[in-house]
């Protein structure tokens, strides 16, 4: 069953309290054991907020900090799609194109939920887009369509953009690198980080200021040069990296819904991360607590994307409509998903062959 923030589910229990007020009693026992319920949750609510609150206080005093983050276990499941079934009864995990998570933190009361990315495995296939409508461009597209038209198992937004709405179809200006296929269609914003997979299907993160693109931008013979590693077959840019060779790294200390992508030591795991915010029981994370969930979650490097209304992971099982993971918030309205720029993709091919 699907997580439902705190401001949802006690709004019910709430709400039976006043109507049993004016309801005969007829039975007092059944009356008695539901008073008794109805206080344990609010207890439980009242402790739960209570870290909440704390939070709250420090963010109107200017004084929120990061926090060293109880990361859970993390159990990881199989996505079940017809593609992956040879893979789905195996006991390692790793060998599966894609498995995926979800956890909570306790203090500061976090939700996060993540997807984990085979790169090694040959059914996996990564797609950037939607397909732009000129050099730096592309229609704005929420993640859960993107997943659906473009036949994805799992999408999560990417690039910074502008300007920011939910109506899809508008124009965006992409801001930072964007690659498909060797194609790059949007420059380098040197201020900020990328995620960069290369033609051996290797990922890594690196600082948009070490891309240097040679030749015309809209040529075919358009190279991108990085630290003189091979040619980018894909690449999407985000924000800061958060998480450098294992190291979380301390950054600003606001605290909002979040995007980000971890990559593994040998470069050959992806991880695509969530984190709600702007909720009771999910505040949102710094971006040093960012980067510790990053690394519970097996990540070596990370970088934060474009995170806030924006966030929003997507899965899709087989036969069934793209799922939204996380709890998107836009422009304060509960799960509804805001129209992004770049989405980064994970589809299964059904035969193997040149990815």
């Amino acid at each position: 069953m699907p997580h439902i923030p705190h401001v949802i589910v006690f709004a019910r229990p709430i709400a039976i309290i006043y109507k049993e007020k004016d309801r005969p009693t007829k039975k007092p026992a059944f009356t008695k054991l539901l008073a008794a319920l109805l206080g344990a949750l609010l207890i439980v609510f009242i402790m739960s907020s209570c870290a909440t609150v704390h939070i709250g206080i420090d963010i109107l005093r200017g004084q929120d900090r990061d926090r060293e983050l109880a990361v859970p276990p993390i159990v990881w499941k199989v996505l079940e799609h017809e593609e992956s079934q040879g893979s789905k009864n195996t006991d390692n995990l790793s060998a599966a194109p894609l498995v995926y998570t979800s956890g909570r933190i306790s203090f500061p009361p976090l939700a996060f939920w993540a997807v984990r990315i085979n790169l090694a495995n040959p059914l996996v296939q990564i797609l950037v887009g939607p397909e732009p409508l000129a050099y730096g461009f592309v229609p704005s597209i929420r993640v859960s369509r993107f997943a659906e038209q473009y036949g994805c198992i799992a999408a999560l937004n990417a690039n910074p953009f502008d300007p920011v709405s939910d109506r899809e179809g508008e124009e965006r200006r992409v801001v930072g690198l964007a690659v498909q296929e060797g194609r790059i269609f949007s420059d380098p914003a040197p201020a900020f980080g990328a995620l960069l997979i290369g033609m051996d299907g290797i990922a890594r993160i690196a600082a948009q200021t070490d891309i240097h693109i040679a030749g015309k931008v809209d040529s075919p013979a358009a190279v991108l040069n990085v630290l003189d590693a091979e040619s980018v077959r894909y690449a999407v840019g985000g924000f800061y990296q958060v998480l450098k060779d294992g190291i979380p790294l301390k950054g600003r200390t606001s605290r909002a819904p979040r995007s980000a992508v971890g990559v593994s030591w040998d470069g050959t795991t992806l991880i695509l991360l969530a984190v709600d915010g702007r909720l009771l029981d999910s505040v949102g994370a710094t971006e040093y607590e960012s980067a510790q969930i990053l690394l519970g979650l097996g990540a070596w490097n990370g970088l934060l994307l474009d995170g806030g209304g924006s966030t929003s992971l997507v899965i899709r099982k087989s036969n069934s409509p793209a799922e939204i993971l996380n709890h998107p918030v836009h422009d304060g309205t509960l799960n509804r998903e805001r129209a992004v720029a770049t989405c980064l993709g994970i589809r299964l091919i059904s035969q193997v062959g040149p990815k």
